[in-house]
C-alpha cells in the first residue's frame, strides 16, 4: 500500500541543467549615453560648421578676383569698382547688390542693369554707360541727355553743333540735371530712345541733326544737309530709316539740295523740293 504522505517528486529522475538564457539582440551592454549628450554633440557640430564657414568667407580663395563689367564705353573697370564700393577685401558672401546698385547710380552716367556672382571669386556687373546723345532746348537752356532720357549736362549757352541729335516737340513736364526727363506723354521718350538706337545701329548718327516728336504718327528726321524726312510712326523703323538714307544719297548725287522726303512706307519714298 502506498504511503499517502510520500512525495511523488522524489521518485522522478533529476532534470538536466537549463542552458543560460540568450541575450536579446537589441539589448544594450555597458553604460548607455545620457540623452543630453546627443544635443550637446549636435550644438558642437553646428558651431564647428559655422566656424569653418566663417573661415572660408574670410579666406583668400573667396575674395573677388575675377571681375567682368559689360556696357562700358569710356569708364574703366577700376573706376566702376571704386564707384560701386567694391574693394580688395570683398568676398563672394559679403557683396550687397542693393548697396552696389545705389553706389553705381550715384553717378548719372551709369545705369545698373544686373549683377551675377560666380563661385567662388567671380563677379559680373551688367551696366549701361550713358553717353551724350541728344540736345533738348527748353526755356533758353540747352540740356544734353542720353538715349534713355537722363539729363547729363546743362548750359545757358546754346551749342547745338556738338555731335548730338537735337530733339524737339517733347511735351516736357520736368527737366533737371542728374534726373530723367519727364514728359506728359511718356511714349515720346520711348520713341526718342528707339530712333537714336536705330541710327547708331545703322552707323547713321552723324547723318542727321534733328528729330521732331511733336506727333508720334508723323515723326520727322532732318539730315545735316537739310533734307526733312517724314517716317510716320515707329513701325518698320529700320526699313524706313534705310529708305531715307538711300533717297538722300541719290538726291545729293543729283545735286538737289534740301526738300521733303516722304518715307512712311518701307521701301517707298517721294521727294518734294523746298519751295
Amino acid at each position: 500500500m502506498e504511503n499517502p504522505m510520500e512525495n511523488p517528486m522524489e521518485n522522478q529522475a533529476p532534470q538536466p541543467p537549463q542552458p543560460p538564457r540568450e541575450q536579446h539582440a537589441t539589448e544594450v551592454y555597458g553604460r548607455q549615453p545620457r540623452p543630453g549628450r546627443r544635443g550637446l554633440f549636435t550644438v558642437l557640430g553646428v558651431i564647428l560648421m559655422l566656424t569653418v564657414a566663417a573661415l572660408f568667407a574670410r579666406g583668400q580663395w573667396l575674395r573677388i578676383r575675377e571681375v567682368e563689367i559689360t556696357g562700358l564705353y569710356t569708364y574703366s573697370i577700376e573706376r566702376v569698382l571704386r564707384q560701386a564700393g567694391i574693394t580688395d577685401s570683398a568676398t563672394y558672401f559679403n557683396l550687397n547688390e542693393k548697396r552696389i546698385q545705389r553706389n553705381i547710380e550715384d553717378d548719372r552716367y551709369l545705369r545698373f542693369i544686373s549683377m551675377e556672382k560666380h563661385w567662388p571669386n567671380g563677379l559680373t556687373l551688367h551696366l549701361l554707360e550713358r553717353r551724350k546723345q541728344a540736345n533738348v532746348v527748353y526755356m533758353g537752356v540747352q540740356y544734353v541727355v542720353s538715349a534713355d532720357g537722363m539729363v547729363l549736362e546743362s548750359s545757358n549757352t546754346l551749342n547745338l553743333d556738338n555731335g548730338c541729335l537735337t530733339v524737339s516737340g517733347l511735351s516736357l513736364r520736368d527737366i533737371r540735371g542728374g534726373a530723367p526727363l519727364v514728359c506728359q506723354d511718356s511714349d515720346q521718350l520711348d520713341a526718342m530712345g528707339q530712333v537714336i538706337e536705330e541710327l547708331e545701329l545703322q552707323g547713321a548718327g552723324e547723318e542727321f541733326s534733328e528729330l521732331n516728336l511733336s506727333s508720334l504718327d508723323s515723326i520727322y528726321l532732318v539730315t545735316v544737309d537739310g533734307y526733312t524726312a517724314n517716317i510716320g510712326d515707329l513701325t518698320d523703323l529700320r526699313a524706313k530709316v534705310g529708305t531715307v538714307r538711300a533717297v538722300a544719297q541719290e538726291l545729293r548725287r543729283r545735286e538737289l539740295s534740301s526738300g521733303v522726303i516722304e518715307a512712311t512706307i518701307p521701301g517707298r519714298a517721294s521727294y518734294r523740293p523746298a519751295q
